[in-house]
Parts: structure tokens; sequence; C-alpha cells
């Protein structure tokens, strides 16, 4: 299977969900070809974007129709974990994604949910039955790291076809 860095370097448009200060939107605009696009997407504007790659897009992600199509991918960085039916918010993706499309998912590696930061958590194991029940092959984690609050950890996975 192709890397996930070469995947990003041959892709094209992205979202980024709930994109918050623009961080992950930022690091993510960086990898992809120039005439790539990265849609950012959050009910408030934290950020200003400082390159023309980075449309900024105020919605709520979870509940609004958002103005995209034919995405290579969707970035969640921190985000899942706060939309309730997971399974049934990311079936919904799909009519926003091309054909072969992935995910990039950054979450905290944990079972139990902290009701104001991590009210529905994603572990790892946890994401891999959501999607492989949607027909994804392949769920990577490709990088993990100690949160600075706690103990917990966070996760990177990519999600293929």
């Amino acid at each position: 299977m192709e890397s996930a860095g070469n995947r990003l370097k041959s892709s094209g448009d992205w979202a980024d969900l709930g994109c918050g200060a623009g961080l992950f939107s930022k690091a993510l605009s960086h990898y992809l070809p120039v005439d790539s696009t990265v849609f950012a997407v959050d009910k408030t504007r934290s950020f200003t974007p400082d390159t023309e790659k980075i449309r900024f897009i105020k919605a709520d992600f979870v509940n609004d129709t958002l103005p995209l199509e034919e995405l290579d991918g969707i970035l969640m960085a921190n985000s899942l974990h706060y939309v309730k039916n997971q399974p049934v918010f990311l079936k919904k993706l799909h009519a926003y994604l091309k054909p072969g499309a992935g995910f990039i998912i950054i979450e905290y590696d944990k079972t139990i949910p902290v009701p104001m930061w991590v009210p529905y958590p994603v572990s790892f194991v946890r994401l891999g039955q959501i999607f492989h029940s949607l027909g994804y092959t392949s769920v990577e984690k490709i990088g993990e790291r100690a949160s600075v609050y706690g103990n917990d950890m966070f996760y990177v996975a990519f999600i293929a076809p």
C-alpha cells in the first residue's frame, strides 16, 4: 500500500472538519500539491488563512450541508469525538468524496468520555471497527504521541478504501 505521505503529495482538495485555529489545516496544506485547496470548516472563525491554499467555511460540520464536493480526503483532528453517532456521520460524508478518497483522523486513544472535552471518545480499535463496517479496507495508525493533558495518548490514522 502507498504511504500516507505519498498519497497526500499526489492528491488534491481536502476538508478539515472542525478546524479550530487552523493548525492542522496549515500542516495539511504544506503536504498537498501546489494547486490543492484545504477547506477549513468550523462554527467560529478562529483564524485567518495565511495561504491561498486554505479557504475557510463557517459551518457546523455535523449538522449543516457543506458546500463541498469531489474531495480527495477529509481530515478530522480532535473533532470526531464531538459526533454522537459516528458511523452515520462518516457515512454521510461519502457525498463529499471522490471515489478512492481517504481520511486522516487524529483522536485520543481512549474509551471513557470526558463530558466537556471528549464526550464521544473514539479509540483506535473503535475507529477501525467503524471504518471497516463502512467498507474501508485500510485503517493504519501512522503515529502516536502522549497528550500534554493527563496520561492519554493521541493517535493519527490514515484510512483508505
